[in-house]
């Protein structure tokens, strides 16, 4: 045998060597690809979903799973085979062909020296040792005692099966899910039936699996049809059909149940039907027609069922918005036009729309009515419009007294003869009478007490200044007869004040007869040394600690005007306006305060409130006793059994999410008409559960909006913010 023969055959057996690493790789991978199948089948069928089945969705994520773990493996198996070389080789062949640990080791040490001399770099003492014929003659028996194919055969049994009966088993387990899922079918049942002999066998029913939904609108809607894939819930405008359809053997029960408070008045009868379901060439169908309320569709089959919600709507009546004229009007003539403007819309489609007058004339018992039309418009099928028109009075024919009654009419495509029509709000017109212009009388309101007093008591202030100013000039003779004057109208302008202070407070008319500290009964003001004070000796006119009713406290500024008018009269009464000009301003000035506190600023700034806090600190009481809590109002019995519902559908949701979804389902439907708040947060729960989420936020929600309950979380107040 030749150094090149010999070198041939051990690169053979590397080469061999490196495609078993590869293969156990390959075998690894697809024994991790099916194992990850096989768990997300279970883990699916453990939550209540469908199993993955072989579709082409499944095939697409097996080709993924497979791909990367076939990748990780090569990786690592490329890492591993750098180890096998021809020296590697060549001990392996000794192995297998002297037994391990007996090896000679000349076919190594000859294929080392081989290698070495064909190196790029020269090595004399590796030619010697190739060259050498007692080793080339020992490497040459050890190649003729080795078996090498059967030697391969047993390396790769050894090193293959592991992988292989990994990747096997979990092929097996699958096959067999799929066997049994398979019997609901029929074909595992015939199979069966086959193998036994039992002819009596039955076959398995299957459970329900995926369907299709199409929804087609009344042919007034001009709506095309509608498919959906396997939903739970379709809104359907009343008169719709809805076609479910599924495939597999028929459904064994179907029935129909309304729900909502519309059912609640209907009989038992009426709430609930079975529906017979029709057989199609690769399935079943069943249809219903959708009413104004919701519908469940329930259908059982093989001991499981499944529920679909069909929510019906009622087609609204169109809805009109008078935009011109903006109001009511009398017209003095017969003559002119009008701009007539209304929007109008419909939830599904407009089919007319125009103006509708209604003009009314006669006096007495005798009147003649008219009805008029114009601005009249078709539509086909628009969701929103507006119509326009004008309206020419002397076209009208009116006459004087003639009442015109405007208003705009939408009708939908609605076919019902009794259907009814969308109208506006409605707009009167009147012709004016003659007679009506014939007097105008108008009885002016006098001003009020208070602003009457203002102008007098600022004419005093300036008679007096005047008369302060020509003092140097008049005898005292003159000075005191103008001055004694001016103070018998402060006593007057006084007086009038101390009435207006009195009728506020307590009631009388006058307070200036019998009006005493001792008389006997509270005034709520009495009567000090000529001058008005507050009930219990408080003689300065000025609010204290305690005398905080509001309406002393509005009054209070005449009060203090009384008093200063007292003392200016005093002062007149001696001619010495000089020393009542100062007691004037003073009354002047509280009659404006009196006049501002009667009023209502909406403008402006509130004041800011400073709190001495070094002085209110530590100033309160602490009694030790805490406010209870109040105890929550118990929910009402329909609101009551719903909160019941719902907790029992939330504790179903870890073992039967299915059956949770349907109670859900329902519950939701019940709630549309009634609680749509309710039927929000419901749908919002049955969405996360659709998404296999976290629904316990979900749930928390739903309860709290049955409840009625408003959460708050922290903010600058201790009473926090609503969220």
């Amino acid at each position: 045998m030749s150094e090149t023969m010999l070198l041939s055959g051990v690169h053979r057996v590397r080469r061999a060597l490196t495609r078993l690493v590869y293969a156990r790789a390959t075998l690894l991978a697809l024994g991790v690809a099916l194992s990850v199948w096989l768990v997300a089948d279970g883990v699916g069928l453990a939550r209540g979903a469908a199993p993955i089945g072989m579709g082409r969705s499944a095939a697409i994520a097996f080709v993924v799973a497979f791909g990367v773990a076939l990748a990780v493996s090569w990786a690592l198996a490329a890492r591993r085979t750098q180890g096998i070389t021809d020296v590697r080789a060549a001990l392996w062949l000794e192995e297998r062909g002297t037994g391990v640990g007996t090896a000679s080791f000349a076919l190594v040490t000859l294929v080392e020296a081989l290698v070495a001399r064909h190196s790029s770099v020269a090595d004399a003492a590796a030619r010697a040792v190739s060259e050498n014929p007692l080793l080339q003659a020992s490497a040459r028996a050890v190649l003729a005692r080795t078996d090498v194919p059967r030697a391969l055969r047993r390396s790769a049994r050894n090193q293959l099966l592991g992988p292989a009966l990994f990747a096997g088993g979990a092929l097996t387990v699958l096959m067999l899910g799929a066997l049994v899922r398979s019997m609901e079918s029929g074909t595992a049942g015939a199979l069966l039936r086959a193998v036994t002999g039992d002819t009596a066998m039955a076959t398995p029913i299957p459970a329900m699996g995926a369907w299709n939904v199409r929804v087609d609108a009344p042919a007034y809607t001009r709506r095309a049809p509608q498919q959906f894939g396997d939903i739970q819930n379709v809104a359907a405008v009343r008169g719709s059909t809805v076609r479910l359809r599924g495939t597999g053997p028929v459904p064994e029960t179907v029935i129909e149940r309304l729900v909502g408070e519309a059912a609640d008045s209907l009989a038992a009868a009426r709430r609930e039907r079975r529906l017979v379901p029709a057989t199609t060439g690769d399935g079943w169908e069943v249809r219903t027609v959708a009413t104004d309320g919701p519908v469940t569709l329930q259908l059982e089959r093989g001991g499981r069922s499944r529920l679909l919600v069909v929510e019906g709507r009622a087609d609204s009546i169109p809805i009109v918005s008078l935009v011109q004229p903006a109001r009511d009007s009398v017209f003095r003539t017969t003559v002119g036009s009008l701009a007539l403007v209304a929007s109008v819309r419909d939830d599904i489609g407009l089919a007319n729309a125009h103006f509708e007058l209604i003009v009314s004339s006669g006096d007495g018992e005798r009147f003649t009515a008219r009805t008029v039309q114009m601005g009249a418009r078709a539509y086909a099928g628009d969701r929103a419009g507006t119509i326009r028109a004008t309206m020419d009075i002397a076209a009208l024919k009116l006459v004087a007294g003639d009442i015109v009654h405007l208003r705009a009419i939408a009708r939908d495509a609605h076919p019902a003869s009794n259907r009814e029509f969308g109208s506006s709000e409605t707009r009167s017109f009147r012709i004016a009478r003659v007679a009506e212009y014939d007097s105008v009388a108008v009885e002016p309101a006098p001003p009020p007490e208070v602003d009457k007093s203002l102008l007098s008591q600022r004419m005093l202030l300036m008679l007096t200044e005047k008369l302060e100013k020509q003092r140097p000039t008049l005898e005292r003779k003159t000075l005191l007869s103008e001055s004694t004057k001016i103070g018998r109208d402060q006593a007057r302008l006084r007086q009038a004040v101390g009435d207006v202070v009195f009728q506020r407070l307590s009631g009388d008319v006058s307070g200036e007869h019998t009006h005493s500290a001792g008389d006997g009964h509270d005034h709520g003001v009495e009567q000090q040394q000529g001058k008005l004070a507050l009930s219990g000796g408080n003689t300065g006119g000025v609010l204290e600690e305690g005398d905080d009713s509001p309406v002393i406290a509005i009054n209070q500024p005449l009060l203090e005007a009384y008093n200063a008018m007292w003392d200016a009269g005093r002062e007149l009464e001696q001619g010495d306006p000089k020393a009542a000009i100062p007691h004037m301003r003073l009354a002047l000035a509280a009659i404006e305060r009196a006049r501002s506190a009667e009023r209502l600023y909406l403008r402006g700034k509130p004041p800011t409130v400073i709190i001495d806090i070094a002085k209110v600190r530590l100033a309160g009481k602490d009694t030790g006793v805490t406010n209870l809590r109040r105890s929550r109002e118990a929910l009402p019995p329909r609101e009551a059994r719903r909160a019941v519902r719902l907790v029992a559908a939330a504790q179903l949701v870890p073992s039967d999410a299915s059956a949770a979804r349907d109670s859900l389902a329902v519950l939701r439907a019940e709630a549309l008409g009634d609680s749509p708040a309710f039927a929000a947060a419901v749908g919002a729960v049955l969405d996360v559960l659709g998404r296999e989420g976290d629904v316990t936020d979900a749930f928390i929600r739903a309860r709290r909006v049955l409840g009625g309950v408003v959460r708050t979380e922290a903010g600058a107040w201790s009473r926090g913010v609503p969220q």
